[in-house]
């Protein structure tokens, strides 16, 4: 616009074009304070989410020093571990199956050994691979009284009995072919018609 041309015109009739000028700075000033109160509620609002989350962060590790933190780790470590410890005695870990060659080579050893009943059978499914591979063995080397269920009790390990002598002849067997140790269960007493073969609960996490 002009101002020379349009100033007489404006001293002439200076309240409506004053009434304007307000009413303009006025829109201005609105408009600003509107996108700037937003720009300020947005950062308000990052900074209090910000805040909650520090808070909640030291909330959860509750401590205000190195050594306290140490302290919490080596607790929780601790807790931990006997978590582990329940689930490696009351549920254990998984065994491993023997492979096809293992098994040809326990079936050949127990061919040569003289047969008679076996009960093989396993704590929970995590033996159950295991031993149905050992029922695989006995079959394969002609043991017909051999025979595949679970139940069996609550035992760490791979045991067999009860009495020494057939047991121990399995045993030694099972060890000579397969990375695995049989405890003899009961070595003391007479033996039984039939000589269980028992995957228990296994300690150790592979």
């Amino acid at each position: 616009m002009d101002l020379e041309k349009y100033w007489p015109v404006i001293q002439a009739n200076p309240v409506p074009f004053l009434v304007f000028g307000a009413a303009i700075c006025a829109s201005v000033w609105f408009l600003a304070s509107l996108y700037y109160s937003g720009q300020v509620a947005a950062a308000k609002a990052q900074a209090e989410l910000a805040e909650k989350q520090r808070d909640d962060f030291k909330q959860k590790l509750s401590v205000s020093t190195p050594e306290e933190a140490k302290t919490k780790v080596d607790q929780l470590e601790g807790e931990l571990t006997g978590l582990n410890r329940i689930i490696s005695v009351t549920v254990g870990y998984n065994w491993s199956p023997l492979t096809e060659h293992q098994i040809e080579d326990l079936a050949d050893r127990l061919s040569s050994l003289q047969k008679h009943r076996v009960q093989i059978m396993y704590v929970n499914q995590l033996g159950k691979d295991l031993a149905q591979s050992f029922h695989k063995a006995f079959v394969k080397a002609g043991w017909d009284g051999a025979t595949f269920s679970d139940g069996g009790g609550a035992h760490h390990g791979i045991i067999a009995g009860a009495g020494a002598a057939k047991a121990g002849l399995l045993k030694q067997a099972i060890e000579a072919t397969t990375p695995y140790k049989v405890e003899l269960d009961k070595p003391t007493v007479a033996e039984w018609d039939v000589v269980y073969l028992f995957v228990g609960t296994n300690p150790n996490k592979s």
